[in-house]
């Protein structure tokens, strides 16, 4: 019971790349056991369940954030300005948008920011997306 706990507590923390994260997880899923008895006998281990909480550490297979950045949520933000206005009366790709943010607003971004916010709104209709004639995707109001 005991050599399988541990066998399934070693692959959840193995996806980890960094070896910081891994112990990290080792001390969050130890300090959640009760501390009556920290041998290392089968039956100090017989409430442990392999990595608890763990799904809601890991995104991908790596440490997901909590919440967003600043920066992303004021790409979000920008996003929706923009979708409010005019601007995607006419296709644009996502360096469109990061330059146009730059030029009026002032304010610099990274395309990933804008890339699952885009994607999220292709997918429920509010913009529509196709590839243009140099393989990269454009958003316009539909």
């Amino acid at each position: 019971m005991l050599k399988q706990q541990l066998a399934e507590l070693a692959e959840a923390v193995n996806k980890f790349e960094s070896e910081a994260v891994q112990l990290r997880v080792v001390e969050l899923v130890l300090e959640k056991a009760p501390r009556k008895d920290i041998g290392f006998s089968e039956e100090s281990f017989s409430h442990y369940v392999a990595a608890p909480d763990l799904s809601g550490l890991m995104r991908n297979g790596r440490l997901r954030k909590t919440k967003p950045s600043e920066s992303a949520r004021g790409a979000v933000a920008a996003l929706n300005d923009l979708i409010e206005s005019d601007f995607f009366s006419e296709p644009r790709t996502i360096g469109d948008i990061v330059s146009h943010c730059e030029e009026a607003r002032g304010a610099q971004y990274k395309s990933n920011a804008f890339s699952g916010p885009l994607s999220r709104h292709a997918r429920s209709g509010v913009l529509a997306r196709e590839k243009n004639a140099d393989g990269n995707f454009v958003y316009y109001k539909p």
